[in-house]
């Protein structure tokens, strides 16, 4: 890969997206600005939600020159390659956007924080249920959203979204269907239920190991975005 062709990308990109970026950075710092003061409490749960879907749109940005027959063929002649093109537009999503999500955040709630202050209410306490694995979660999604917006042609949000809904429910169809097998076969007819939910409860997944799986699974879409980017090219 030629680094000069990622920095033209890069350069490129700021050029012709710098006010519809700090156009968004704006309106979501606005959104949790009044979301946190019409809630009063410090919970960053509201903030992170509305940044996840901030960040699980902008894929379909990064690629939506691909969505149209000539545009798809004046972005394939850029003098760069298609493997340079996804890993610029990777460090886009990864590095630039969610720090300027974060930044967005923060200058939301600080100055949630001064209005109820300046009011004389008292200081907000942030909290938040988010942990290691819920931020590995979130790498996972925009992985998925990073590769639809390459894989689908119209409207990849959505797609996307619609597709993994409909494997979710899949997934979790199946789950509680084994789940109620096992119990039918397994649980003795005497056995007290709080007892076999309490032990069943003990195999809980330990965090380190679904924060490896959640890397994996986020490594093989973004290789997919690779692979099938090449194939956009043939």
């Amino acid at each position: 890969m030629n680094i000069q062709n990622i920095k033209n990308l890069l350069k490129t990109y700021f050029i012709e997206n710098w006010k519809t970026d700090l156009f968004q950075f704006g309106m979501l710092m606005v959104i949790v600005l009044f979301g946190t003061i019409m809630s009063s409490r410090g919970n960053l749960n509201f903030p992170i939600f509305v940044a996840s879907i901030f960040l699980m749109i902008y894929p379909e940005r990064l690629f939506r020159n691909l969505h149209g027959n000539s545009s798809k063929i004046h972005y394939l002649s850029i003098p760069a390659s298609n493997s340079e093109k996804v890993l610029a537009n990777l460090v886009l999503a990864n590095v630039y956007y969610v720090v300027g999500l974060i930044v967005s955040c923060c200058l939301g709630l600080g100055l949630a924080q001064l209005y109820i202050t300046l009011r004389g209410f008292e200081s907000l306490h942030f909290y938040t249920a988010l942990n290691g694995v819920g931020v590995m979660l979130l790498c996972v999604l925009l992985a998925m959203f990073f590769f639809g917006s390459i894989y689908f042609r119209r409207k990849t949000t959505l797609a996307t979204l619609g597709v993994s809904l409909l494997i979710g429910t899949i997934i979790i169809t199946l789950y509680a269907l084994t789940l109620w097998i096992n119990g039918i076969i397994l649980i003795p007819k005497d056995a007290v239920y709080n007892d076999y939910m309490w032990s069943y409860s003990s195999y809980v997944i330990p965090d380190a190991v679904q924060m490896i799986v959640l890397g994996l699974v986020t490594v093989f879409f973004y290789a997919l975005s690779f692979l099938r980017m090449k194939e956009t090219e043939a």
